[in-house]
């Protein structure tokens, strides 16, 4: 009996509510059974697109063939695999050098010249379908948009979707819509206007508070002046792309202007009172762009009671840094507690302990000895508790093939066996997340030397660029060395948390500040340094102060 996975795949939310993807899984486990296979495991990606092999289900199978841990993978048929033809034939490649069998259900594919030559006119030919009908869509759509008809999409606050009429006015939600307006021209400000419909008792659509992410859409949108558009953005792969990503362009890009489609739609809002929201839009936005460059510790401070982020916000024209918690939670009641703390202050103080560190090397020096030292005593207990884990993932891999040969020898049903499969999968699965985090801990405690002459170099650099620095600059040398600054508010203490660059046996020192140099004088991004680029070229430091 041979070993096998099964691989299902369906590419959207409709197909996934059609469950399709259970009629797929179905139809291979009989046809498994019907050709005596020992199913081992089933990888199912559920709404993700063929056109991309970044798929957390196929990369696990991918992983595992690796690992030799079935004989045969069954698939429904060859686009449910990848969509291009090339990926197609790039995972079956990889399969085959494994030692694995490809079987698809719909197509059985032999080794043959012209088998192979089949397959790929199929994908071929597929991935010609696929393109002919995305095109027909578009090309559909845009010509229903340019006769003036509602495109998809679901209909803003203030109006319904009425097949054959478009968008209708929603007097109920038309009323609110006016009330947002009114309220701003008012109060002048979006956290304001989302408090006071929160105290009279106004609802949004969805959820239970009304965001200003909502309230800021809401106050731009021009379909309340009679004009929606269709073709306004389009597709675009996003610049900082996750592992994983069910669509390849996952991001949003606004196209030009001379491109969208206007669509007539029923009037909400006047153009007067349109007009004047968006002009103190602008005006906003032009201020909170100019405040925000105020703030020397944007982005690093951290609230020590609830770990939110500290933000830098202006009250009667004083600059102030609150805990982000509280904007979170607007405009419903805050869960934290956590006092605000004056710019000037905060910033002094950090400031102030960086500083004296860097001018007085020893100072660092101390703290970084002080913070391996802790790290480095429980060293054994860290080294105990991975041999510990390492046996306890030995035996749940020799539990799944004890379990394997039970069922193959029919001394088990199959729902026990698979029951236990699972089991003993999610076990796996924890074991190897803990050893990860051990692996983190291990790196950073064991041979890590404190050099130093290169931390006494290092800052003998930076002590010469530390003089006269613009805000700007500071920013610069703060984030490159500080991770996170951690606020107790109720203590007036504040922990800086940072690392310091030291050598790697290929890198002298002399590289590591040309860099440093590079970034200060601003030739390069800042983000070319970053020390999650180099994690294990750097020694961390903490430091307090008193505010």
């Amino acid at each position: 009996m041979k070993k096998a996975a099964i691989y299902a795949r369906v590419s959207t939310e409709k197909q996934e509510k059609e469950k399709t993807i259970e009629s797929q899984i179905e139809e291979l486990r009989k046809f498994c059974e019907k050709n005596d296979f020992l199913i081992v495991k089933e990888y199912v990606d559920d709404g993700w697109s063929g056109e991309t092999l970044a798929r957390p289900a196929l990369d696990q199978l991918r992983d595992d063939a690796s690992k030799k841990l079935f004989e045969v993978v069954c698939i429904h048929s060859p686009d449910r695999l990848a969509r291009k033809f090339i990926y197609q034939g790039l995972v079956i490649e990889e399969l085959k050098k494994n030692g694995i069998e490809v079987v698809f259900l719909n197509k059985q594919i032999s080794d043959t010249p012209e088998d192979q030559l089949l397959l790929g006119i199929e994908g071929l030919i597929a991935e010609y379908e696929k393109a002919k009908i995305l095109e027909r869509t578009r090309r559909g759509r845009l010509h229903k948009a340019r006769s003036g008809k509602i495109v998809g999409g679901i209909p803003p606050l203030g109006y319904i979707y009425v097949k054959d009429k478009g968008y209708v006015i929603n007097e109920s939600e038309a009323d609110i819509v006016k009330l947002i307006f009114n309220l701003y021209t008012q109060l002048g400000s979006v956290r304001a206007v989302a408090k006071k419909l929160t105290e009279i008792g106004v609802k949004p659509r969805r959820g239970i508070a009304w965001r200003t992410s909502t309230l800021h859409r809401i106050l731009r949108n021009e379909a309340y002046i009679g004009t929606t558009y269709y073709n306004k953005t389009c597709g675009v792969e996003p610049v900082y792309r996750k592992k994983y990503s069910r669509k390849i362009n996952s991001s949003r890009k606004l196209r030009d202007r001379r491109e969208w489609i206007p669509i007539r739609v029923p009037a909400i809002i006047d153009e007067a009172t349109f007009k004047l929201v968006q002009e103190m839009l602008k005006r906003n936005r032009r201020e909170t762009r100019k405040n925000s460059e105020q703030y020397l510790l944007s982005g690093l401070v951290i609230c020590g009671s609830c770990g939110s982020n500290y933000t830098g916000e202006k009250t009667h024209g004083y600059r102030f840094y609150r805990c982000n918690n509280r904007h979170k939670m607007f405009p419903l009641y805050r869960r934290c507690n956590a006092k605000m703390i004056s710019g000037r202050r905060l910033e002094e103080a950090v400031w102030n302990a960086v500083t004296k560190a860097v001018m007085k090397p020893q100072i660092l020096i101390s703290h970084i000895a002080c913070l391996m030292k802790k790290m480095k005593e429980p060293i054994e207990e860290i080294e105990l508790e991975k041999s510990r884990l390492m046996k306890s993932k030995k035996l749940i891999e020799e539990k799944k093939d004890k379990i394997i040969e039970l069922y193959t020898d029919g001394v088990i049903d199959k729902e026990k066996f698979i029951s236990k499969m699972r089991e003993y999968e999610v076990r796996e699965e924890e074991l190897e997340s803990k050893l990860r985090d051990i692996e983190e801990k291990l790196n950073y405690a064991l041979n890590r030397p404190i050099l130093i002459k290169d931390i006494i170099h290092f800052c003998s650099i930076a002590k010469k660029k530390l003089q006269n620095l613009s805000l700007e600059e500071k920013k610069k040398f703060l984030k490159l060395l500080i991770d996170r600054i951690i606020f107790h508010s109720h203590e007036g203490k504040v922990i800086i948390k940072g690392h310091i660059p030291v050598i790697k046996e290929e890198k002298s020192i002399e590289e590591y500040l040309k860099m440093f140099n590079k970034n200060f004088a601003g030739t390069t991004s800042i983000m070319f340094w970053n020390h999650g680029q180099y994690p294990n070229d750097w020694l961390k430091f903490e430091l307090e102060a008193e505010v």
